[in-house]
């Protein structure tokens, strides 16, 4: 259980559609439970999430937070380490945290098949991934060459999303 807590904050101020029965819920998933301890608002949050549901809980957290001088304790909430040693939390530097783990995902696609996907989630071409060029702040995929039955493609966006198709060729 990751904790992040909330001082400052009673739980009367947090509104959130997100919210119902002091849970955070996305897709009829928990991602966290909210507990109130005084001024304190406290957040478990589930260490099983994926990128997208940590996104979205931290999006809610700082969303709760914006202009009510809360302060943020998220000791309880370390997620891992950067590349260079250090810890990584959800809302202290979530970014170099996120371009971490996509450029690790990244690597580990090279040469797998593919699928590129426009921010609808619509399919742009599917196939080995041979390359791919990243903006860091905020992370994203802005193009990828794929090689598909068809030869080279290259897919450029300012958005692409490489997913794995769990196909071998």
């Amino acid at each position: 259980m990751l904790i992040l807590k909330l001082m400052g904050t009673p739980i009367e101020h947090i509104k959130s559609e997100h919210i119902k029965n002091k849970s955070v819920i996305r897709n009829n998933k928990t991602l966290a439970t909210i507990k109130e301890t005084g001024n304190e608002v406290e957040f478990q949050i589930d260490p099983y999430l994926d990128l997208d549901e940590f996104q979205f809980l931290r999006d809610i957290i700082m969303e709760i937070s914006y202009g009510n001088e809360a302060a943020i304790d998220e000791r309880g909430c370390q997620l891992g380490y950067l590349e260079n040693g250090e810890k990584a939390f959800l809302i202290k530097n979530w970014e170099e945290w996120k371009v971490f783990l996509m450029k690790a995902k990244l690597r580990t696609l090279e040469g797998q098949n593919v699928q590129a996907l426009n921010p609808e989630g619509e399919e742009l071409g599917s196939g080995l991934l041979a390359e791919y060029e990243i903006a860091e702040s905020p992370f994203r995929i802005m193009s990828c060459t794929l090689i598909t039955l068809f030869g080279e493609r290259k897919f450029e966006g300012e958005n692409i999303k490489i997913v794995p198709t769990n196909q071998f060729s």
